[in-house]
């Protein structure tokens, strides 16, 4: 009977300090989750939604942990789907207006958006194409060109390329209104002529005498398929054809297409997608990254410079060693880093698709 009793105590005793232990992790828990909710990391600035709430767009600012002495904010777009499903379509970095204000006691609506970095090294691949194909020039602060960004929600792209040059004129074409609308209101837009409209719509509808542009930067994704960007429309022939047309035919001028495709025969479906490209464009060249699994193709209009029709094996090497060329100058001019794995010259010849690779790191 004293040995039951006395273990009955130790089991008391026992679970006593268990109860304890749950107490203080119980505590500890609810002192993080005070400390967390007093200083947040993040905060939702805007939501909009559809009229049956199937799909909502929201604009968060959110500080990011950095190494350094200066605290960085970005301001992303972000879609919400019915299954809980988060993909941020967009992100830019933003200022404080105020010299010395932070995140936590000021109002981050208020601050600016600064295109100068761009966060996303896919972007990085898109901004650098104009450099590397000539249609925009290096060491120039101004250029008269006119450029059409589709699918551009965010408009971070457009934030860089302010950055870099002055002059540019530019038509966004977005068809979702809400991310039009949320556009406007956060991301600094500016001078930009919106179009709310299906782009491949918008691109038919354009007559001969319409404006055509120096640059297309195509965006457009859907995640209904393995290719999530483009939208697999944008690559049928008729519409590959309705790009060609509504760019200039005066000079050199530039699609910048954005492939992102999670698939294993990913590399046999781009394939696919460049036989479709140059059906329509004689030329393009492609940036492989090193991270990621974004392949960024831009076709042009007219050859690169150095190009004979006599002998074009031999300028698909010679546009090659211009590419590598134009790269190691925009690198010191436009400071994006070694993300870039590996570049792309492509051409038709004799009716067959004939591609040089060759590594970005390594001189010709």
């Amino acid at each position: 009977m004293f040995l039951h009793l006395r273990r009955s105590r130790l089991l008391l005793s026992f679970i006593a300090f268990l109860l304890s232990i749950g107490s203080i992790s119980i505590f500890i828990s609810h002192s993080s989750q005070s400390a967390d909710s007093k200083f947040p990391s993040f905060e939702q600035i805007d939501r909009i939604c559809n009229g049956r709430r199937t799909k909502c767009f929201q604009v968060v600012d959110r500080i990011i942990p950095s190494s350094g002495e200066e605290e960085m904010v970005t301001r992303s777009l972000e879609i919400l789907l019915p299954s809980g499903s988060t993909f941020i379509e967009s992100k830019i970095r933003i200022r404080p207006v105020k010299h010395n204000a932070t995140f936590v006691d000021s109002d981050t609506r208020l601050w600016k958006v600064d295109g100068e970095e761009l966060e996303s090294e896919y972007l990085r691949a898109m901004a650098i194409m104009p450099f590397l194909t000539r249609v925009f020039r290096l060491g120039r602060r101004k250029e008269q060109k006119k450029i059409a960004l589709i699918g551009e929600g965010g408009a971070s792209l457009l934030s860089h390329l302010r950055t870099l040059r002055d002059g540019i004129d530019t038509t966004i074409v977005e068809k979702e209104k809400n991310v039009v609308e949320l556009s406007k209101r956060w991301f600094d837009v500016g001078e930009a002529v919106v179009v709310t409209a299906d782009a491949i719509e918008w691109m038919r509808r354009k007559d001969d005498n319409a404006t055509r542009y120096d640059v297309i930067f195509l965006d457009a994704c859907e995640r209904r398929s393995a290719q999530h960007c483009p939208d697999p429309l944008f690559t049928k022939e008729e519409n590959v054809r309705s790009l060609h047309r509504i760019l200039k035919d005066d000079t050199r001028a530039l699609v910048v297409i954005n492939f992102e495709i999670y698939h294993h025969k990913k590399w046999e479906m781009l394939h696919q997608q460049m036989d479709v490209l140059l059906s329509i464009f004689s030329h393009c060249i492609s940036i492989d990254l090193k991270e990621g699994i974004n392949m960024i193709v831009g076709c042009f209009t007219r050859p690169l410079p150095f190009y004979n029709s006599e002998n074009q094996r031999a300028s698909l090497d010679a546009s090659m060693g211009f590419i590598v060329d134009q790269y190691s100058e925009a690198q010191s001019e436009l400071l994006y880093g070694r993300i870039f794995n590996e570049f792309g010259v492509h051409s038709t010849i004799d009716g067959k698709r004939e591609t040089i690779l060759h590594p970005v790191d390594k001189q010709i």
